[in-house]
């Protein structure tokens, strides 16, 4: 019986330690790549379109914290093969303010472009953005 309890609570250790599963591929939350912590930040609806050509992006970000959230955002513009196709973007703040709900909008600079990745971090892990 003690051993049936131990292998128990061995695997309910486990089970807690184990990773979430991946994102579904085409989903919101695989679009976007996390480079620290995103606590009490929620990536909410994507809209996608093609306009003139061009693939355009709004992403909405939202602070379930009653604290205000800094962090830094740029947009990564993929082609069909997965690949980037156009130079890296440089970094932009933002600042969440409690409970705000805010609104990303991005135009890819290439009409090329058919995919894209939100990289998003935090300032305690954004000590090398800026060299």
């Amino acid at each position: 019986m003690p051993r049936t309890i131990l292998a128990l609570l061995g695997l309910a250790l486990l089970a807690g330690c184990a990773t979430p599963p991946p994102a579904a591929p085409g989903s919101a939350a695989s679009k976007v790549v996390s480079l620290g912590s995103m606590e009490h930040i929620e990536v909410d609806a994507m809209r996608v379109a093609r306009e003139n050509g061009f693939l355009t992006v709004k992403v909405a970000l939202r602070n379930t914290s009653h604290k205000n959230k800094s962090m830094y955002y740029r947009f990564a513009w993929l082609g069909s093969d997965g690949f980037p196709v156009a130079d890296e973007e440089s970094w932009k703040s933002l600042t969440l303010y409690g409970t705000q709900t805010s609104y990303l909008p991005a135009i890819a600079p290439v009409p090329h472009a058919s995919d894209f990745r939100l990289e998003v971090q935090t300032p305690e892990n954004s000590v090398n953005l800026f060299r």
